[in-house]
């Protein structure tokens, strides 16, 4: 029994230190190592293919990953730039319509209260004036405190912005002197014992990672499509461009399509589209019901991780790391299950004395 006890003691103990060891790494090497690590696992995955170009047509191979990673960055800034202008849009479109909108919300909560008088017997008056005296509040708190500290917030997001734009700088030049010499680099660390699990454990992440990445692209995918059709043909305005926006917010945690839906179907019952409003709702519920069904099938029947796990590791990941924990979570959920996984089998493969 001390045995047992003794050898689950030194698991707990090496399980501590694997997510100690991971935390750190996470928090304070990754953004040191972030674009080496990019622009290695680039190459990586480019090298075959980079091998063949430049033996047919004579092209140094550095250059023509810089090329081919250059070209999918403008490609991402393009849609995203894109999609930014798509919400500028929107939001200007929205801000415009205000005065319109306050209307109808005091008109709506006006009918609202009149016929609650008239079933009930209350004071819809009463009703009315406390409503729109908590509205106005959460206004003029969102004027005071959201609205300055958005403003306030501008020269960080400058910030970012240059911190992008050197992080693909540093990672476009890794990318080609990595490339020029990946095959040296590849033997020398090769020859490397512990290299050699370094490598076996971050091809087992890395297959993770695209298991994830693939089925979350289907996921936006199948919803996207799913939303576009139906907003489409329930007549409301925009509804394809919507329902295209409203997938990929559904691939951010804590957002879902209820951060679209839900304020569709509000403005709609504000407009008197009660029809539209259901229809609203109801795709949000089946929305919800896709995703639930697909993640198991997806994530984790193949990853052997617990789509809870990965929605976990997103949580602590934010409350850890920041935003980028959305990222980082998951990322270090799967470092931690690979390297505690090939303990146990270095483990078991020395109590057998096998041969690997």
């Amino acid at each position: 029994m001390g045995k047992i006890t003794m050898a689950k003691a030194k698991e707990y103990v090496r399980l501590g230190a694997v997510v100690l060891g991971v935390y750190i790494g996470f928090k304070y090497l990754s953004p040191l190592a972030a674009p080496f690590l990019f622009a290695f696992a680039f190459v990586s995955v480019l090298h075959p293919a980079l091998e063949k170009v430049q033996k047919r047509y004579h092209v140094k191979k550095g250059f023509l990953a810089a090329g081919i990673l250059l070209l999918l960055c403008i490609t991402a800034g393009v849609g995203i730039w894109s999609l930014g202008v798509f919400l500028f849009q929107k939001l200007g479109e929205l801000f415009s319509q205000i005065d319109l909108f306050e209307e109808k919300f005091y008109l709506f909560v006006g009918n609202c209260c009149d016929g609650m008088e008239k079933k009930f017997g209350m004071d819809g008056r009463w009703v009315e004036k406390f409503v729109l005296e908590r509205v106005n509040i959460f206004i003029e708190n969102f004027q005071v405190q959201v609205v300055p500290k958005i403003m306030n917030e501008s020269v960080s997001y400058v910030k970012n912005i240059a911190g992008v734009i050197g992080f693909l700088a540093i990672m476009i030049i890794a990318v080609v002197l990595l490339a020029k010499d990946y095959c040296e680099i590849m033997e020398k660390l090769h020859d490397r014992e512990e290299v050699k699990c370094i490598f076996e454990i971050g091809k087992k992440i890395f297959r993770h990672i695209g298991t994830f990445i693939r089925a979350q692209f289907m996921i936006l995918f199948i919803i996207s499509i799913l939303c576009s059709v139906t907003l489409f043909l329930a007549g409301i305005e925009g509804g394809a461009a919507v329902g295209l926006f409203t997938g990929f917010m559904d691939m951010l945690p804590f957002i879902g399509t209820g951060m679209v839906l839900m304020p569709l179907a509000f403005w709609q019952i504000l407009n008197g589209y009660y029809t539209k409003a259901v229809i609203c709702v109801i795709l949000y519920v089946v929305c919800a019901v896709t995703r639930e069904f697909l993640e198991p099938k997806l994530i984790g029947e193949k990853m052997g991780i617990f789509p809870v796990a990965i929605l976990f590791s997103v949580y602590a990941g934010v409350k850890l790391f920041g935003v980028f924990g959305i990222v980082k979570g998951p990322l270090a959920l799967i470092t931690i299950y690979e390297i505690v996984r090939h303990g146990k089998e270095q483990v078991k493969y020395e109590k057998d004395g096998g041969i690997l």
